[in-house]
């Protein structure tokens, strides 16, 4: 479907929710705010963030608030035309209070790869409540020893700052260690989490592969920026209860 085909299709349904919301005597539809985010998605096209006619999703608040989703070209989810990353998912949350489950539903998603999917239907609709968090698994000595060792070995090596704040996430089958460099990068069990040490540690590490991309979207965020030192970058950045981190 193509750029017009889609307004007109968005239009059609924007319609028959205006009439919808008039009869429930509900407040006036956003026009001005979907007209806004259209040129957003229509920017993220230009930009090569997401393909012309791909399929998005539209929640809306009883003040006039609208969050739309789609799937960008890498995969990643994007919001009102932009990367859902941490710190914009931060910033929808204090705009939109009403939609803050919405989008932390759908960046939870996109740390486990699912996209939209179990997304609820276009309009404003309640999501189940969250459900406590998974038995934590013991953290295996010999695992966070290796772990650590190869953490202090960046801070030998002068990449990592002695001291930093870490991500420390307990799994089955080992532990994952995550720090913030000295120059901008984002160390994981040792190792710059490049694409090819992420698909490594996803293998190694299944029961906790969503943390490993939750930490891939914090690194491609960084990356957009020039390099700082990140040393207390992770210190209270992860709000997994089942995160053993310093923070």
């Amino acid at each position: 479907m193509g750029r017009e085909a889609k307004r007109a299709k968005q239009a059609r349904r924007d319609k028959r929710k205006r009439a919808a919301g008039d009869s429930a005597g509900m407040p006036p539809f956003p026009e001005a705010e979907i007209e806004r985010i259209w040129h957003a998605w229509n920017r993220a096209i230009a930009a090569g963030l997401m393909e012309d006619g791909a399929e998005t999703k539209y929640h809306f608040t009883p003040d006039g608030k609208v969050l739309s989703v789609a799937v960008g070209k890498s995969g990643q989810v994007l919001a009102n035309g932009e990367r859902l990353t941490p710190s914009v998912a931060e910033r929808l949350r204090r705009e939109m209070p009403f939609l803050a489950p919405m989008v932390t539903f759908y960046e939870s998603n996109q740390g486990a790869g699912r996209g939209l999917e179990g997304g609820p239907a276009d309009g404003v609709m309640p999501l189940a409540p969250p459900c406590g968090p998974d038995a934590m698994p013991p953290v295996a000595p010999a695992a966070m020893g290796r772990a650590q060792e190869a953490t202090h070995a960046l801070v030998r090596a002068g990449k990592v700052a002695e001291g930093a704040g870490a991500m420390v996430v307990p799994s089955q089958r080992g532990v994952l260690v995550a720090v913030g460099g000295r120059d901008g990068e984002l160390y994981a069990n040792g190792k710059a989490l490049t694409e090819a040490w992420a698909v490594r540690l996803r293998a190694d590490l299944p029961d906790i592969a969503s943390d490993v991309a939750r930490l891939q979207v914090i690194r491609a965020e960084w990356l957009d920026a020039p390099p700082a030192d990140r040393t207390r970058d992770l210190a209270g950045a992860c709000t997994d209860p089942n995160c053993l981190g310093v923070h």
